[in-house]
């Protein structure tokens, strides 16, 4: 692993999280312009890319906050650790899975967050629930990625 992503995951393993978040937040809350148009080709042409969007980034955004905070040393050196026995491994089993939840959990009420916003706002984004089920379904895979790794 590079010695840069050692240090943020000892560090500071929320920040990917969360700058990926931001740039969400961007994406889809930035007035919609004519640059926004994608122009796919013929034989993509009937795929729901804006929902495909969806599903990749929010699940880019689980895979960061797993790979950053979930695996951060901290918890590994603590299982480890010799006073830390069944017990305690039992304790970062349930640690880990709460903090799990609360990833996805927080992720798909962002994504509703984000969906509100958009109708409220009115800057020529549309608010779906296929996105929300884009975005769930995003999380969703990944997180079920993680738990397999």
């Amino acid at each position: 692993m590079p010695a840069v992503f050692q240090l943020i995951r000892t560090k500071t393993p929320l920040i990917p999280a969360v700058t990926w978040g931001f740039l969400i937040l961007y994406l889809t809350l930035r007035p919609k312009s004519a640059g926004d148009i994608v122009s796919l080709p013929s034989w993509l042409a009937g795929l729901p890319i804006d929902k495909v969007a969806h599903f990749v980034f929010w699940g880019i955004w689980y895979g960061l906050y797993g790979y950053f905070y979930l695996k951060r040393p901290q918890l590994s050196a603590a299982d480890r650790s010799s006073n830390f026995e069944v017990v305690g491994s039992q304790n970062l089993a349930r640690l880990n899975r709460k903090e799990r939840l609360l990833g996805i959990s927080v992720m798909i009420f962002f994504g509703a967050l984000i969906e509100i916003a958009q109708h409220q706002l009115n800057w020529g984004r549309e608010a779906e629930w296929a996105d929300l089920a884009a975005d769930a379904a995003g999380v969703l895979i990944a997180a079920l990625f993680y738990k397999k790794s």
